[in-house]
């Protein structure tokens, strides 16, 4: 009976893995929440619990990254490094997400926790959008079509102003 339970574990361990491994790395969708703590990196996912969505113009705002389309088993044999694509996006009155800007960045690598080492902060001002970045994109970013286009300001971030002190901020990992 043993033999059997082990043997139901371990085929199922190894689908998981071949399932995970030859399939397309899917994105993900990101709600950016207010910086309760800004300037504090470390501490904010664990100490940011409770707070609000980000709204721009009463529009909740989210981060999604597009899916790739090699596996995990291709891309880290043959290295392929294909970018991973941002959108910072805002939800319209049917719900549907649209996007506000697009950029690129190449994967990072690392021990540990594969960090991107890329941040976004966004401000909201009577007049504009000021967005902060940490780490320049591939390609610079892409201002798409949308009620925000006019007003948006794209600033890199500094050592004392950097995204993290923005009133809503987002800094991913693989």
């Amino acid at each position: 009976m043993w033999a059997k339970i082990a043997f139901t574990i371990i085929f199922l361990s190894y689908l998981s893995f071949c399932h995970t491994c030859f399939n397309p790395i899917a994105g993900e969708d990101f709600p950016i929440y207010e910086n309760n703590y800004p300037g504090d990196l470390y501490g904010f996912r664990a100490k940011n619990k409770g707070a609000k969505q980000c709204e721009l113009d009463g529009k909740k705002i989210f981060l999604e990254r597009e899916n790739q389309n090699e596996s995990f088993w291709y891309d880290f044999f043959v290295e392929t490094h294909a970018p991973y694509v941002w959108h910072l996006q805002y939800q319209d009155d049917d719900n549907a997400r649209k996007n506000i800007l697009t950029y690129r960045f190449e994967p990072r690598g690392g021990i540990g926790a594969v960090v991107q080492g890329t941040g976004i902060g966004i401000d909201e001002r009577q007049d504009s959008i000021l967005i902060f970045y940490d780490a320049e994109p591939l390609d610079g970013f892409t201002i798409e079509p949308s009620p925000f286009s006019n007003k948006i300001v794209i600033e890199k971030g500094s050592h004392y102003r950097g995204s993290s002190v923005a009133r809503c901020f987002m800094r991913w990992f693989n």
